[in-house]
């Protein structure tokens, strides 16, 4: 029964000695965020990722933008194409008329 008490105060030491790492180490990482954000050129930094980010944005617009131009212009020159086949059809069509109509 000893046995087992020493080894369970072995492993509440080793559990504590653990949790004293963890807190040290979120100190420390606490601190250093502290140092990070009171540096005089962090304000630049942040400004210059979030440009960095918005040309990246109007970069992928402008290509969507490209690939989505392309195919309303040849849609746009289809209909118009066929709208003046269909006049012209229809045109003849008409004069065919206006000749048969005459007396």
């Amino acid at each position: 029964m000893e046995g087992n008490s020493i080894q369970n105060e072995g492993l509440r030491f080793v559990r504590g000695e653990e949790e004293e790492i963890e807190a040290t180490a979120d100190e420390d990482e606490e601190i250093l965020k502290r140092k990070i954000l009171c540096h005089p050129l962090y304000g630049l930094l942040i400004e210059t990722h979030l440009n960095c980010l918005k040309e990246a944005y109007c970069m992928a617009l402008e290509k969507l933008k490209e690939a989505m131009v392309e195919p309303l212009q040849e849609t746009a020159s289809f209909i118009n194409s066929m709208y003046l086949q269909l006049k012209e059809v229809g045109g003849s069509d008409q004069s065919h008329r206006e000749t048969s109509s005459l007396p």
